[in-house]
């Protein structure tokens, strides 16, 4: 294995890292994580539109009825655009913290880490 392979591997290895922080601590919505062209991509989104985001981050599938689903854009959507005011600002302290803590496990490619992520500015100065 050269030393391009090992670093794809461990793009993929700070990847999967940075996705299984932020979907445990931080509930975000991760729909991807990855490695590609030798940088690591992880595509998430902040707050919820529900209250399915909430108890199933990153999934795109209703697994709930459709009466149920109907009730949850009725009256889940309103309380979770207040209730957004709360949750955006504490994942947005977990994603700094996911990206921090995978520099941290993994120097070496620290460009490599922050040069693809969704929310750049939230970055700043790691």
């Amino acid at each position: 294995m050269n030393k391009e392979e090992r670093i794809e591997v461990t793009c993929g290895a700070a990847a999967y890292f940075i996705h299984e922080y932020l979907v445990r601590y931080g509930r975000v919505s991760v729909r991807q994580s990855k490695q590609k062209f030798g940088t690591v991509r992880v595509y998430c989104s902040l707050g919820y539109r529900g209250f399915f985001g909430l108890f199933y981050p990153g999934h795109v599938y209703v697994h709930w009825p459709r009466w149920l689903n109907n009730l949850d854009w009725k009256i889940g959507r309103p309380v979770m655009q207040f209730l957004n005011k709360i949750i955006v600002p504490y994942q947005k302290f977990i994603y700094r913290r996911a990206y921090k803590k995978a520099v941290e496990k993994y120097p070496h490619i620290k460009e490599r880490i922050l040069c693809a992520a969704d929310y750049p500015i939230l970055l700043e100065g790691l």
